[in-house]
């Protein structure tokens, strides 16, 4: 009886401690700072918000599964540099070549992963210096600036309304990683595969087939989030992704999603998602060094780890 109700205290936690600390940082920066919660401002969150979620929502697939993909950063470099090299002939299509070249990434992890058995964490960390260096042998080492209004319009133009595409297309994947996990039977496979990889693929589920799809559909939104960024930037930059590998890392796990697999689900990366936007643009209104910023980062993904993984048995370890 005691064991279940620390196990039931410990779930509690894990559950209401980042929508706490997010209350909690929006109070400080709020009250230090009155235009922090002004609407321009808040604006610019949800539009500073738009890669990182994005690609949150496939990396939350990827955990859930109980895998990893270090490799987020240089995809998201590599799909935004295709999309910019396809402009000059397919214009703002340019960016169904990023989301492509994202999805073939994304299932070459999963094929590398699944047939070679090879950790994901190391095959990941091998994809990204490959993707790096290609990307800067493909620029020569400077940026491609793009000069294409329908391309740029990808990103600033408007879906619907006055909503800007910044806003729209991040609600939009949101909506879809939430019916494909929660209303489908390849999202329950990922839940059983993350909490136990043999038990599912005794139960029936086609567990290689499954490891393989997530990969792709992460590699493809990935993908979609480097389009975005070069249409934003209006240019494509060596290295553009790399700041967002932390980031997305630490938004997943800090809405919860445990780094062992089978836990947590989309709605908390969105959350997570908005705590670490908070966090980064309230450091910038203090005017602390990105050193800082990073040491900041690191010890919210550390606690992170920690209170995703209450409740789990502690000799289950990250696949």
């Amino acid at each position: 009886m005691v064991k279940k109700e620390k196990k039931s205290k410990n779930l509690i936690v894990a559950k209401l401690w980042t929508p706490i600390l997010l209350v909690v940082l929006l109070l400080i920066f709020g009250i230090q700072y009155p235009t922090f919660l002004s609407a321009n401002n808040i604006g610019n969150l949800l539009t500073q918000m738009t890669i990182m979620l994005i690609a949150a929502m496939g990396m939350s697939m990827i955990l859930i599964m109980g895998s990893i993909d270090v490799s987020v950063g240089a995809t998201l470099t590599f799909s935004g540099v295709i999309s910019a090299m396809m402009v000059p002939v397919f214009g703002g299509f340019g960016i169904i070549f990023g989301i492509l070249v994202g999805a073939a990434i994304g299932l070459y992890n999963g094929l590398i992963a699944t047939l070679l058995r090879i950790p994901t964490f190391l095959s990941t960390i091998a994809m990204m210096l490959i993707l790096n260096g290609v990307s800067v042998l493909l620029l020569k080492g400077s940026p491609l600036n793009i000069d294409c209004e329908a391309f740029m319009a990808v990103a600033k133009g408007h879906l619907i309304g006055n909503i800007p595409n910044t806003i729209t297309i991040p609600i939009i994947v949101v909506i879809f990683t939430v019916l494909l996990l929660k209303k489908t039977g390849f999202g329950r496979s990922l839940y059983a595969i993350g909490n136990n990889e043999y038990v599912a693929q005794y139960s029936g589920i086609n567990v290689i087939g499954t490891q393989i799809l997530a990969f792709t559909i992460h590699g493809a939104l990935v993908g979609l989030a480097g389009g975005l960024q070069a249409s934003i930037l209006e240019a494509a930059c060596p290295y553009m992704g790399d700041t967002y590998t932390l980031s997305v890392i630490a938004i997943v796990v800090m809405g919860g999603i445990s780094l062992s697999g089978g836990k947590g689900g989309p709605i908390g990366t969105v959350l997570g998602a908005i705590l670490i936007t908070v966090l980064i643009s309230g450091l910038n209104f203090m005017g602390v060094t990105p050193e800082i910023r990073d040491v900041a980062m690191g010890i919210l993904v550390i606690f992170g780890a920690l209170t995703s993984s209450f409740g789990r048995p502690r000799n289950q370890t990250v696949k």
